[in-house]
């Protein structure tokens, strides 16, 4: 397996689309959060403040990972990068399918037990990668 990737295929881990409707969601919610934490603010003091602020955090903290991860393919197996980063080693991989789903690609690797990791693709290189990579994975068979 090493041998079809020694050179690496790194690329964004969401499309260009799915990064603009997130940023374009949290930013939604956060002006309505803002506005209604606004107006109740009298009637509800300082606890509101502190709700407000718990959902604030709550929005932003993935905003990051979907905004600036990082998905890799290279000989050693699959990385993604971002808050909660996943890798998976080839030589833990028991079963590999690649889902060319709308604008939301992604390689499932199960490595056994039932777990299965999903990595998304954000560009048409890792695509290409993905698809090579479940190719070679089921041609192997079982391990």
């Amino acid at each position: 397996m090493g041998r079809a990737f020694e050179a690496p295929v790194a690329g964004p881990t969401y499309r260009p689309l799915t990064r603009a409707l997130a940023l374009a969601l949290v930013l939604g919610l956060l002006g309505w959060t803002g506005a209604s934490v606004l107006r109740a603010h009298d009637a509800l003091g300082p606890a509101h403040w502190a709700a407000g602020a718990a959902i604030l955090g709550a929005l932003l903290w993935p905003l990051p990972a979907l905004l600036l991860g990082r998905t890799e393919v290279d000989a050693r197996g699959v990385r993604q990068l971002g808050w909660q980063g996943r890798e998976v080693l080839w030589s833990e991989v028991a079963r590999a399918r690649f889902l060319r789903l709308p604008g939301a690609p992604r390689l499932l690797l199960s490595t056994g037990f039932g777990r299965v990791k999903a990595f998304h693709s954000g560009s048409p290189a890792l695509d290409e990668a993905f698809e090579r990579a479940a190719r070679i994975l089921s041609d192997a068979g079982p391990r």
